[in-house]
């Protein structure tokens, strides 16, 4: 199978951090080839990878000898064994011998310097090609960004119907506490008019008494005395 050319850079403008802004650059490695550039979720953090670096950082999603996906379900421990380096699961009888001479390492951490999951082979022609081997390292690949874009779309829809309900709820918490103010308020209010209107008034004859016994006080007569001076 033939692959697109890839992606051609010619620009020197590029700022460092223009991994950030085209999605066609592998954020693991520096990698330009849109063609095999695969979007991922890790640790809650959306990246780009090639192949090789996604399968690289997944390496407990698949088997690296057969390329086969997990798919967050993983061979019983009888019928597998960990690499030693980077915990990858392969099956047993695609580590063949070497399952039984510990500690096993899976093939990228045995040549960790040169190996690489998908090195297109290039024909006489100059055209980059792939086989079997590393169709199904890249449909492997897929397969992981697919359940990585999944989850991350999952995990967004929840919280997203989180955050919904919390608004409603604070809403509605804001619509009690305002109603409760608004109550509070016309209750104060009538309180006010209730006394005004409960006040006594004084009748003509209590009036009269009253200027009686003032004029009957002595110091109110030698105040007035005192005024008239």
């Amino acid at each position: 199978m033939n692959l697109p050319s890839s992606t051609s850079v010619t620009s020197t403008s590029d700022s460092a951090d223009a991994a950030a802004y085209y999605p066609e650059i592998c954020d693991r490695c520096g990698s330009r080839d849109s063609w095999v550039i695969h979007p991922a979720r890790l640790r809650c953090v959306l990246s780009f990878y090639c192949t090789h670096c996604l399968l690289r950082e997944h390496p407990t999603s698949f088997c690296p000898s057969c390329f086969a996906f997990y798919d967050s379900s993983p061979p019983h421990h009888s019928r597998r064994v960990s690499c030693f380096d980077c915990g990858s699961y392969t099956h047993i009888h695609c580590a063949g011998d070497d399952a039984v001479s510990p500690p096993y390492r899976c093939p990228p951490c045995r040549d960790p310097d040169s190996f690489s999951f998908f090195r297109p082979i290039i024909d006489a022609n100059g055209v980059r090609c792939i086989d079997k081997s590393l169709s199904a390292a890249f449909l492997c690949a897929a397969k992981i960004s697919a359940s990585s874009m999944n989850k991350a779309v999952n995990f967004a829809r929840c919280e997203a119907e989180r955050k919904g309900k919390d608004a409603a709820v604070a809403k509605k918490r804001a619509r009690e506490a305002l109603d409760d103010v608004i109550k509070l308020d016309k209750k104060a209010k009538s309180d006010v008019r209730a006394n005004r209107d409960q006040k006594p008034n004084m009748s003509p004859a209590a009036s009269a008494n009253s200027d009686q016994l003032k004029k009957q006080n002595p110091s109110v007569q030698l105040a007035k005395v005192k005024n008239e001076r």
